[in-house]
Protein backbone atom coordinates (compact mmCIF):
# COMPACT_ATOMS: atom_id res chain seq x y z
CA UNK A 1 0.00 0.00 0.00
CA UNK A 2 1.03 3.28 -0.43
CA UNK A 3 -0.09 7.28 0.85
CA UNK A 4 -0.78 9.10 -1.57
CA UNK A 5 -0.57 12.33 0.43
CA UNK A 6 3.32 11.73 0.74
CA UNK A 7 5.53 12.88 -2.36
CA UNK A 8 6.44 9.92 -3.41
CA UNK A 9 7.02 9.84 -7.28
CA UNK A 10 7.46 6.15 -7.03
CA UNK A 11 3.55 5.82 -5.72
CA UNK A 12 2.48 7.66 -8.70
CA UNK A 13 4.51 6.02 -11.56
CA UNK A 14 3.58 2.54 -10.61
CA UNK A 15 -0.36 3.40 -10.50
CA UNK A 16 0.63 4.45 -14.27
CA UNK A 17 2.76 1.60 -15.33
CA UNK A 18 -0.11 -0.81 -13.88
CA UNK A 19 -2.73 1.64 -16.41
CA UNK A 20 -0.19 1.17 -19.47
CA UNK A 21 0.10 -2.71 -18.64
CA UNK A 22 -3.41 -3.18 -19.05
CA UNK A 23 -3.75 -1.29 -22.36
CA UNK A 24 -0.97 -3.36 -24.00
CA UNK A 25 -2.14 -6.46 -26.35
CA UNK A 26 0.28 -9.39 -25.06
CA UNK A 27 0.86 -12.76 -27.10
CA UNK A 28 2.13 -16.25 -26.47
CA UNK A 29 5.49 -15.25 -27.01
CA UNK A 30 5.52 -12.90 -23.97
CA UNK A 31 4.16 -15.62 -21.69
CA UNK A 32 7.16 -18.03 -22.96
CA UNK A 33 9.33 -14.99 -22.40
CA UNK A 34 7.98 -15.06 -18.30
CA UNK A 35 8.61 -18.66 -17.91
CA UNK A 36 11.99 -18.58 -19.50
CA UNK A 37 12.95 -15.87 -17.22
CA UNK A 38 11.40 -17.20 -13.87
CA UNK A 39 12.99 -20.79 -14.30
CA UNK A 40 16.48 -19.17 -13.73
CA UNK A 41 14.91 -18.43 -10.00
CA UNK A 42 13.87 -22.18 -9.06
CA UNK A 43 16.58 -24.27 -10.98
CA UNK A 44 16.77 -26.35 -7.58
CA UNK A 45 13.53 -26.79 -7.70
CA UNK A 46 11.69 -29.64 -9.54
CA UNK A 47 8.13 -28.81 -7.34
CA UNK A 48 8.49 -25.18 -8.48
CA UNK A 49 10.06 -26.18 -12.50
CA UNK A 50 7.26 -28.55 -12.81
CA UNK A 51 4.56 -25.76 -12.04
CA UNK A 52 5.96 -23.55 -14.27
CA UNK A 53 6.00 -26.01 -17.21
CA UNK A 54 2.22 -26.78 -16.69
CA UNK A 55 1.85 -22.97 -16.56
CA UNK A 56 3.41 -22.87 -19.97
CA UNK A 57 1.54 -25.57 -21.26
CA UNK A 58 -1.50 -25.12 -19.70
CA UNK A 59 -2.39 -21.21 -19.20
CA UNK A 60 -5.32 -21.27 -20.78
CA UNK A 61 -7.23 -24.66 -19.41
CA UNK A 62 -7.83 -22.63 -15.84
CA UNK A 63 -8.58 -18.79 -15.14
CA UNK A 64 -6.35 -16.26 -14.27
CA UNK A 65 -8.14 -16.12 -10.60
CA UNK A 66 -7.65 -19.70 -10.49
CA UNK A 67 -3.60 -19.33 -11.08
CA UNK A 68 -3.23 -16.99 -8.81
CA UNK A 69 -5.04 -18.26 -6.05
CA UNK A 70 -2.88 -21.27 -6.35
CA UNK A 71 -0.33 -18.83 -4.58
CA UNK A 72 2.48 -20.59 -6.90
CA UNK A 73 5.71 -18.72 -7.99
CA UNK A 74 3.50 -16.63 -10.06
CA UNK A 75 1.95 -15.35 -7.05
CA UNK A 76 4.80 -14.98 -4.60
CA UNK A 77 6.46 -12.86 -7.69
CA UNK A 78 4.10 -10.42 -8.29
CA UNK A 79 3.52 -9.10 -5.07
CA UNK A 80 6.78 -9.15 -4.17
CA UNK A 81 7.66 -7.30 -7.29
CA UNK A 82 4.62 -4.66 -5.83
CA UNK A 83 6.15 -4.51 -2.78
CA UNK A 84 9.49 -3.87 -3.48
CA UNK A 85 8.48 -1.67 -6.61
CA UNK A 86 10.43 -4.09 -9.30
CA UNK A 87 9.17 -2.71 -12.74
CA UNK A 88 10.87 -5.07 -14.53
CA UNK A 89 9.34 -8.12 -13.02
CA UNK A 90 6.23 -6.46 -12.98
CA UNK A 91 6.25 -5.46 -17.29
CA UNK A 92 7.47 -9.05 -17.28
CA UNK A 93 4.48 -10.24 -15.57
CA UNK A 94 1.69 -7.96 -17.56
CA UNK A 95 0.19 -10.52 -19.62
CA UNK A 96 -0.78 -12.10 -16.28
CA UNK A 97 -1.45 -8.63 -14.27
CA UNK A 98 -4.08 -7.61 -17.38
CA UNK A 99 -5.12 -11.43 -18.00
CA UNK A 100 -6.09 -10.98 -14.29
CA UNK A 101 -7.70 -7.88 -13.88
CA UNK A 102 -10.18 -8.67 -16.74
CA UNK A 103 -11.12 -12.27 -15.44
CA UNK A 104 -11.83 -10.38 -12.00
CA UNK A 105 -13.98 -7.52 -14.14
CA UNK A 106 -16.00 -10.04 -15.87
CA UNK A 107 -16.72 -12.23 -13.18
CA UNK A 108 -17.63 -9.02 -11.11
CA UNK A 109 -20.15 -7.82 -13.86
CA UNK A 110 -21.60 -11.34 -14.24
CA UNK A 111 -22.30 -11.66 -10.66
CA UNK A 112 -22.18 -8.09 -9.19
CA UNK A 113 -23.16 -5.74 -11.31
CA UNK A 114 -26.73 -5.53 -10.04
CA UNK A 115 -25.64 -5.18 -6.39
CA UNK A 116 -27.02 -2.37 -4.25
CA UNK A 117 -26.20 -2.59 -0.73
CA UNK A 118 -23.41 -1.61 1.15
CA UNK A 119 -20.16 -4.04 1.17
CA UNK A 120 -18.10 -4.30 3.97
CA UNK A 121 -14.80 -7.15 3.84
CA UNK A 122 -11.78 -6.81 6.20
CA UNK A 123 -8.25 -6.75 5.41
CA UNK A 124 -5.38 -7.78 8.04
CA UNK A 125 -1.62 -6.80 7.92
CA UNK A 126 0.89 -5.97 10.34
CA UNK A 127 3.25 -2.51 9.74
CA UNK A 128 6.12 -1.36 11.64
CA UNK A 129 5.60 1.70 13.82
CA UNK A 130 7.04 4.43 11.89
CA UNK A 131 4.44 3.60 8.93
CA UNK A 132 1.69 3.47 11.24
CA UNK A 133 2.74 7.03 12.78
CA UNK A 134 2.33 8.32 9.02
CA UNK A 135 -1.13 6.56 8.60
CA UNK A 136 -2.00 8.12 11.44
CA UNK A 137 -1.24 11.62 10.06
CA UNK A 138 -3.01 10.51 7.02
CA UNK A 139 -6.50 10.03 8.26
CA UNK A 140 -8.79 11.99 5.47
CA UNK A 141 -6.54 11.44 3.04
CA UNK A 142 -6.03 9.03 0.21
CA UNK A 143 -4.54 5.13 0.30
CA UNK A 144 -3.57 3.21 -2.15
CA UNK A 145 -2.80 -1.02 -2.13
CA UNK A 146 -0.11 -1.52 -4.88
CA UNK A 147 -1.18 -5.41 -5.34
CA UNK A 148 -4.56 -7.76 -6.07
CA UNK A 149 -6.32 -7.28 -2.86
CA UNK A 150 -7.68 -10.47 -1.46
CA UNK A 151 -9.82 -9.72 1.79
CA UNK A 152 -12.77 -11.49 3.85
CA UNK A 153 -16.36 -11.28 4.39
CA UNK A 154 -15.78 -12.22 8.13
CA UNK A 155 -14.56 -9.60 11.10
CA UNK A 156 -13.57 -12.73 13.55
CA UNK A 157 -11.50 -14.25 10.30
CA UNK A 158 -9.89 -10.92 10.46
CA UNK A 159 -9.32 -10.56 14.19
CA UNK A 160 -7.83 -13.79 14.93
CA UNK A 161 -5.06 -13.15 12.18
CA UNK A 162 -4.32 -10.00 13.82
CA UNK A 163 -3.93 -11.18 17.30
CA UNK A 164 -1.22 -13.49 15.48
CA UNK A 165 0.35 -10.41 14.39
CA UNK A 166 0.72 -8.38 17.72
CA UNK A 167 3.30 -10.01 19.31
CA UNK A 168 6.18 -8.53 17.40
CA UNK A 169 6.70 -5.51 19.54
CA UNK A 170 8.38 -3.19 16.19
CA UNK A 171 4.49 -4.13 14.37
CA UNK A 172 1.42 -2.82 15.10
CA UNK A 173 -1.26 -5.09 13.76
CA UNK A 174 -3.90 -3.39 11.53
CA UNK A 175 -7.66 -4.75 10.63
CA UNK A 176 -8.90 -2.43 7.40
CA UNK A 177 -12.46 -2.66 7.32
CA UNK A 178 -13.30 -1.55 3.73
CA UNK A 179 -16.92 -0.31 3.32
CA UNK A 180 -18.08 0.00 -0.90
CA UNK A 181 -20.90 1.56 -2.03
CA UNK A 182 -21.71 -0.05 -5.76
CA UNK A 183 -23.62 2.59 -7.17
CA UNK A 184 -20.19 5.29 -6.58
CA UNK A 185 -17.61 2.69 -6.44
CA UNK A 186 -15.54 2.05 -9.80
CA UNK A 187 -13.78 -0.81 -8.80
CA UNK A 188 -14.54 -4.21 -9.04
CA UNK A 189 -14.29 -6.72 -6.95
CA UNK A 190 -15.25 -10.46 -6.64
CA UNK A 191 -16.57 -13.32 -4.37
CA UNK A 192 -14.28 -16.53 -4.60
CA UNK A 193 -16.12 -18.94 -3.22
CA UNK A 194 -16.00 -21.43 -6.33
CA UNK A 195 -13.54 -19.80 -9.02
CA UNK A 196 -10.04 -20.33 -6.17
CA UNK A 197 -7.85 -23.06 -6.93
CA UNK A 198 -8.49 -24.27 -3.02
CA UNK A 199 -11.72 -25.21 -2.01
CA UNK A 200 -11.63 -23.79 1.55
CA UNK A 201 -12.17 -20.30 0.35
CA UNK A 202 -15.76 -18.99 1.28
CA UNK A 203 -16.19 -15.56 2.78
CA UNK A 204 -12.90 -14.57 0.57
CA UNK A 205 -12.83 -11.28 -2.06
CA UNK A 206 -10.52 -11.02 -4.53
CA UNK A 207 -10.32 -7.24 -6.14
CA UNK A 208 -8.94 -5.99 -8.87
CA UNK A 209 -5.71 -3.72 -9.20
CA UNK A 210 -5.44 -0.12 -8.40
CA UNK A 211 -7.89 0.16 -5.75
CA UNK A 212 -7.68 3.40 -3.86
CA UNK A 213 -9.24 4.22 -0.77
CA UNK A 214 -10.25 6.98 1.34
CA UNK A 215 -9.22 7.03 5.24
CA UNK A 216 -12.32 7.71 7.05
CA UNK A 217 -10.74 6.90 10.63
CA UNK A 218 -8.27 5.07 12.79
CA UNK A 219 -9.69 2.97 16.18
CA UNK A 220 -7.63 1.34 19.06
CA UNK A 221 -9.25 -1.93 19.23
CA UNK A 222 -6.42 -3.23 21.78
CA UNK A 223 -2.60 -2.74 22.56
CA UNK A 224 -1.18 -2.72 19.46
CA UNK A 225 -4.18 -3.54 17.19
CA UNK A 226 -5.97 -0.80 15.70
CA UNK A 227 -8.75 -0.08 12.98
CA UNK A 228 -8.43 1.32 9.91
CA UNK A 229 -12.13 2.19 8.59
CA UNK A 230 -11.54 2.71 4.64
CA UNK A 231 -14.66 4.16 1.88
CA UNK A 232 -13.83 3.36 -1.82
CA UNK A 233 -13.39 6.26 -3.96
CA UNK A 234 -13.96 6.42 -7.80
CA UNK A 235 -12.96 8.70 -10.65
CA UNK A 236 -15.01 11.46 -9.40
CA UNK A 237 -13.00 11.82 -6.61
CA UNK A 238 -10.67 15.55 -6.59
CA UNK A 239 -7.53 13.85 -5.56
CA UNK A 240 -7.75 10.63 -7.95
CA UNK A 241 -8.90 13.31 -10.67
CA UNK A 242 -5.51 14.95 -10.56
CA UNK A 243 -3.73 11.96 -10.34
CA UNK A 244 -5.01 10.59 -13.79
CA UNK A 245 -4.93 13.78 -15.89
CA UNK A 246 -0.96 13.82 -14.46
CA UNK A 247 -0.59 10.33 -15.74
CA UNK A 248 -2.06 11.64 -18.92
CA UNK A 249 -0.48 14.37 -19.35
CA UNK A 250 3.18 12.70 -18.85
CA UNK A 251 2.45 9.43 -21.16
CA UNK A 252 0.97 12.17 -23.62
CA UNK A 253 0.86 10.25 -27.40
CA UNK A 254 1.93 7.31 -26.56
CA UNK A 255 0.15 3.90 -25.88
CA UNK A 256 0.72 0.26 -25.38
CA UNK A 257 4.63 -0.23 -24.97
CA UNK A 258 5.99 3.02 -25.37
CA UNK A 259 3.93 4.56 -22.98
CA UNK A 260 5.41 1.47 -20.54
CA UNK A 261 8.78 2.26 -21.15
CA UNK A 262 8.60 6.14 -20.95
CA UNK A 263 7.33 5.25 -17.20
CA UNK A 264 9.91 3.02 -16.67
CA UNK A 265 12.63 5.50 -17.63
CA UNK A 266 11.23 7.82 -15.69
CA UNK A 267 11.49 5.95 -12.21
CA UNK A 268 15.36 5.07 -13.73
CA UNK A 269 14.56 1.12 -14.72
CA UNK A 270 16.49 1.65 -17.36
CA UNK A 271 17.35 -2.37 -17.59
CA UNK A 272 13.49 -2.81 -17.90
CA UNK A 273 13.12 0.06 -20.47
CA UNK A 274 15.53 -0.96 -22.73
CA UNK A 275 14.57 -5.02 -22.82
CA UNK A 276 11.12 -3.36 -23.92
CA UNK A 277 12.30 -0.72 -26.34
CA UNK A 278 14.50 -3.79 -27.80
CA UNK A 279 11.19 -6.16 -28.09
CA UNK A 280 9.76 -3.96 -29.89
CA UNK A 281 12.52 -3.29 -32.44
CA UNK A 282 12.32 -7.10 -32.92
CA UNK A 283 8.49 -7.14 -33.40
CA UNK A 284 8.48 -4.02 -36.13
CA UNK A 285 8.53 -4.79 -39.94
CA UNK A 286 10.83 -3.26 -41.94
CA UNK A 287 8.81 -1.25 -43.80
CA UNK A 288 7.15 1.16 -40.71
CA UNK A 289 10.48 3.10 -40.70
CA UNK A 290 9.11 5.59 -38.62
CA UNK A 291 8.85 3.28 -35.84
CA UNK A 292 11.68 1.80 -36.09
CA UNK A 293 13.80 5.11 -35.85
CA UNK A 294 11.65 6.08 -33.18
CA UNK A 295 12.53 3.02 -30.91
CA UNK A 296 16.41 3.65 -31.92
CA UNK A 297 15.97 7.17 -30.92
CA UNK A 298 14.42 6.50 -27.62
CA UNK A 299 17.27 3.90 -26.64
CA UNK A 300 19.80 6.34 -27.47
CA UNK A 301 17.97 8.89 -25.00
CA UNK A 302 18.30 5.80 -22.21
CA UNK A 303 21.72 5.21 -22.81
CA UNK A 304 22.79 8.83 -22.75
CA UNK A 305 21.18 9.22 -19.57
CA UNK A 306 22.70 5.94 -18.64
CA UNK A 307 25.87 7.64 -19.33
CA UNK A 308 26.87 5.00 -21.75
CA UNK A 309 27.57 6.94 -24.70
CA UNK A 310 29.19 4.61 -26.98
CA UNK A 311 26.24 3.16 -26.86
CA UNK A 312 24.40 6.04 -27.29
CA UNK A 313 25.55 7.40 -29.91
CA UNK A 314 25.63 3.83 -31.84
CA UNK A 315 21.40 3.80 -31.69
CA UNK A 316 21.19 7.68 -32.41
CA UNK A 317 23.25 6.76 -35.50
CA UNK A 318 21.36 3.76 -36.31
CA UNK A 319 18.02 5.97 -36.31
CA UNK A 320 19.25 8.53 -38.71
CA UNK A 321 20.51 5.72 -40.95
CA UNK A 322 16.63 4.71 -40.96
CA UNK A 323 15.20 7.61 -41.35
CA UNK A 324 17.68 8.78 -44.40
CA UNK A 325 16.59 5.68 -46.22
CA UNK A 326 13.01 8.03 -47.05
CA UNK A 327 13.45 11.25 -46.06
CA UNK A 328 15.65 13.99 -47.08
CA UNK A 329 18.98 15.18 -45.37
CA UNK A 330 17.26 18.93 -44.48
CA UNK A 331 13.70 16.98 -42.65
CA UNK A 332 12.52 18.34 -40.14
CA UNK A 333 11.52 14.91 -38.22
CA UNK A 334 15.72 14.80 -38.09
CA UNK A 335 16.44 17.89 -36.21
CA UNK A 336 16.23 16.21 -32.53
CA UNK A 337 18.02 13.17 -33.48
CA UNK A 338 21.10 15.46 -34.75
CA UNK A 339 21.15 17.82 -31.83
CA UNK A 340 20.60 14.79 -29.43
CA UNK A 341 23.65 12.79 -31.30
CA UNK A 342 25.46 15.93 -31.04
CA UNK A 343 24.76 16.66 -27.16
CA UNK A 344 26.05 12.93 -26.75
CA UNK A 345 29.51 13.21 -28.96
CA UNK A 346 30.12 16.49 -27.03
CA UNK A 347 29.71 14.38 -23.30
CA UNK A 348 32.19 11.75 -24.56
CA UNK A 349 34.64 13.86 -26.44
CA UNK A 350 33.90 13.61 -30.06
CA UNK A 351 34.22 17.49 -30.55
CA UNK A 352 34.36 17.23 -34.63
CA UNK A 353 31.50 15.30 -34.79
CA UNK A 354 29.44 16.95 -32.55
CA UNK A 355 29.92 20.13 -34.45
CA UNK A 356 28.82 17.93 -37.72
CA UNK A 357 25.92 17.18 -35.68
CA UNK A 358 24.74 21.15 -34.98
CA UNK A 359 25.78 21.76 -38.59
CA UNK A 360 23.25 19.53 -39.76
CA UNK A 361 20.66 20.42 -37.40
CA UNK A 362 21.21 24.69 -38.58
CA UNK A 363 20.67 23.15 -42.14
CA UNK A 364 17.33 21.60 -41.41
CA UNK A 365 14.20 23.41 -43.15
CA UNK A 366 11.64 25.09 -41.46
CA UNK A 367 12.62 23.91 -38.40
CA UNK A 368 11.82 25.16 -35.07
CA UNK A 369 11.77 28.89 -35.10
CA UNK A 370 14.91 28.76 -32.10
CA UNK A 371 16.89 26.05 -33.45
CA UNK A 372 19.16 28.68 -35.80
CA UNK A 373 20.76 30.27 -32.35
CA UNK A 374 20.32 27.33 -30.19
CA UNK A 375 22.66 25.81 -32.34
CA UNK A 376 24.93 28.63 -32.56
CA UNK A 377 24.80 28.17 -28.97
CA UNK A 378 25.73 24.25 -29.04
CA UNK A 379 28.46 25.01 -31.51
CA UNK A 380 30.04 27.69 -29.18
CA UNK A 381 30.11 24.67 -26.28
CA UNK A 382 32.05 22.60 -28.46
CA UNK A 383 34.49 25.01 -28.93
CA UNK A 384 34.35 25.91 -25.52
CA UNK A 385 35.28 22.62 -24.31
CA UNK A 386 38.46 22.36 -26.50
CA UNK A 387 39.21 26.00 -24.98
CA UNK A 388 39.26 27.37 -28.23
CA UNK A 389 38.14 30.52 -26.81
CA UNK A 390 37.45 32.90 -30.25
CA UNK A 391 35.67 30.38 -31.67
CA UNK A 392 33.82 29.67 -29.07
CA UNK A 393 32.92 33.40 -28.38
CA UNK A 394 31.60 33.87 -32.50
CA UNK A 395 29.08 31.48 -32.15
CA UNK A 396 27.94 32.65 -28.72
CA UNK A 397 27.54 35.95 -30.29
CA UNK A 398 25.86 35.02 -33.28
CA UNK A 399 23.46 33.34 -31.08
CA UNK A 400 22.71 35.84 -28.77
CA UNK A 401 22.12 38.59 -31.20
CA UNK A 402 19.68 36.30 -33.00
CA UNK A 403 18.13 36.10 -29.90
CA UNK A 404 17.62 39.81 -28.90
CA UNK A 405 16.19 39.96 -32.78
CA UNK A 406 14.13 38.07 -33.33
CA UNK A 407 13.32 36.05 -30.09
CA UNK A 408 13.16 38.83 -27.60
CA UNK A 409 11.00 36.40 -24.98
CA UNK A 410 13.19 33.25 -25.41
CA UNK A 411 14.62 34.03 -21.66
CA UNK A 412 15.59 30.63 -21.80
CA UNK A 413 17.45 30.33 -24.44
CA UNK A 414 19.38 33.44 -23.77
CA UNK A 415 20.10 32.77 -20.22
CA UNK A 416 22.06 29.64 -21.36
CA UNK A 417 24.08 31.09 -23.74
CA UNK A 418 25.22 33.88 -21.24
CA UNK A 419 25.73 31.36 -19.20
CA UNK A 420 28.01 30.03 -21.31
CA UNK A 421 29.88 33.31 -22.46
CA UNK A 422 30.21 33.28 -18.45
CA UNK A 423 31.82 30.61 -18.19
CA UNK A 424 33.91 31.12 -21.11
CA UNK A 425 35.34 34.21 -19.46
CA UNK A 426 35.78 32.82 -16.25
CA UNK A 427 37.93 29.91 -17.83
CA UNK A 428 40.00 32.79 -19.72
CA UNK A 429 40.32 34.12 -16.12
CA UNK A 430 38.29 37.86 -17.22
CA UNK A 431 36.49 37.65 -14.00
CA UNK A 432 34.74 40.67 -14.42
CA UNK A 433 33.29 39.59 -17.38
CA UNK A 434 32.25 36.68 -16.27
CA UNK A 435 30.46 38.37 -13.62
CA UNK A 436 28.93 40.69 -15.51
CA UNK A 437 27.51 37.35 -17.42
CA UNK A 438 26.54 35.62 -14.64
CA UNK A 439 24.75 38.52 -13.42
CA UNK A 440 22.62 38.48 -16.74
CA UNK A 441 22.18 35.19 -16.37
CA UNK A 442 20.73 35.17 -13.06
CA UNK A 443 18.20 38.43 -13.92
CA UNK A 444 16.85 35.64 -16.52
CA UNK A 445 16.91 32.75 -14.51
CA UNK A 446 14.79 34.77 -11.60
CA UNK A 447 12.07 35.63 -14.60
CA UNK A 448 11.88 31.66 -15.66
CA UNK A 449 12.36 29.47 -12.94
CA UNK A 450 10.78 29.30 -9.60
CA UNK A 451 13.01 30.75 -7.07
CA UNK A 452 13.65 26.96 -5.59
CA UNK A 453 14.22 25.33 -9.32
CA UNK A 454 17.86 23.70 -9.62
CA UNK A 455 18.87 25.59 -12.52
CA UNK A 456 19.06 28.45 -10.42
CA UNK A 457 21.38 27.08 -7.74
CA UNK A 458 24.03 26.97 -10.36
CA UNK A 459 24.00 30.12 -11.20
CA UNK A 460 24.30 30.46 -7.88
CA UNK A 461 27.21 28.41 -7.70
CA UNK A 462 28.87 30.37 -10.49
CA UNK A 463 28.25 32.95 -9.37
CA UNK A 464 30.16 31.89 -5.81
CA UNK A 465 33.21 31.07 -7.97
CA UNK A 466 33.47 34.17 -9.90
CA UNK A 467 33.07 36.43 -6.37
CA UNK A 468 35.51 34.27 -4.96
CA UNK A 469 38.30 34.68 -7.69
CA UNK A 470 37.61 38.13 -7.63
CA UNK A 471 37.90 38.13 -3.46
CA UNK A 472 35.00 39.01 -2.93
CA UNK A 473 34.35 35.90 -0.32
CA UNK A 474 31.44 37.42 1.65
CA UNK A 475 29.36 37.53 -1.64
CA UNK A 476 30.86 33.83 -2.74
CA UNK A 477 29.45 32.39 0.63
CA UNK A 478 25.99 34.19 0.32
CA UNK A 479 25.59 33.11 -3.10
CA UNK A 480 26.71 29.95 -2.33
CA UNK A 481 24.27 29.34 0.41
CA UNK A 482 21.55 30.01 -2.06
CA UNK A 483 22.61 27.50 -3.63
CA UNK A 484 22.86 25.14 -1.12
CA UNK A 485 19.34 25.74 -0.04
CA UNK A 486 18.03 25.25 -3.18
CA UNK A 487 19.50 21.75 -3.49
CA UNK A 488 19.29 20.60 -0.48
CA UNK A 489 15.09 21.70 -0.32
CA UNK A 490 15.04 20.02 -4.36
CA UNK A 491 17.68 16.74 -3.85
CA UNK A 492 17.83 16.02 -0.21
CA UNK A 493 21.24 15.90 1.66
CA UNK A 494 22.90 12.68 -0.13
CA UNK A 495 22.67 13.62 -3.64
CA UNK A 496 26.10 14.43 -5.18
CA UNK A 497 24.99 18.02 -6.40
CA UNK A 498 24.38 19.55 -2.57
CA UNK A 499 27.06 17.15 -1.12
CA UNK A 500 29.35 19.44 -3.23
CA UNK A 501 27.97 22.41 -3.10
CA UNK A 502 28.12 22.07 0.72
CA UNK A 503 31.86 21.19 0.28
CA UNK A 504 32.29 24.43 -1.67
CA UNK A 505 30.61 26.49 1.18
CA UNK A 506 33.21 24.97 3.70
CA UNK A 507 36.16 26.04 1.77
CA UNK A 508 34.70 29.40 1.27
CA UNK A 509 33.92 29.41 5.26
CA UNK A 510 37.23 28.13 5.83
CA UNK A 511 39.65 30.94 4.41
CA UNK A 512 37.08 33.68 5.05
Amino acid sequence: MANLDDSDKQFVYLQMIKHAILEINYDKKIRKNYTDFVRQFYLNSDQQLNIIDTFEENYNLHSPIWWYTRKCNIYHMLRKAFYKKDFEIIWRLGFFIRDLNRDIRKSHLQTHNHQRSLVTVYRTTAIKTADFEKLERSEGGVLAFDDFLITTLELNVALKFANTLCNDPGMIAIIFKIDIDPITSTMSYIALNNLSFFSNTEGEVLFSMNTIFRIEKLEKRQDRLYQVNLTAVGKKDEEIKNILEYMDEVTLGLSGWYKLAKLLVDVKQYDGAENIYKFCFSQTQENHRDERAFVQHELGHLNELKNNYPSAIEHYRTALGIDLKHLEAVHPALLSTHVNLGDVLLKNGDFNEAIKEYKSALKIEKPEKLNVPVQYNNIGKVFLKQRMYSEAQQNFEKAVQILLQEFPTARRELADTYHNIGEMYYLMKDYAKALNYYDKTLELDQKVFSQNDPSLASTYYNLATVNEALKLHKKAIQYVEKAVEIVQAFYGNNHAETKAYVKYRTQLQQTS
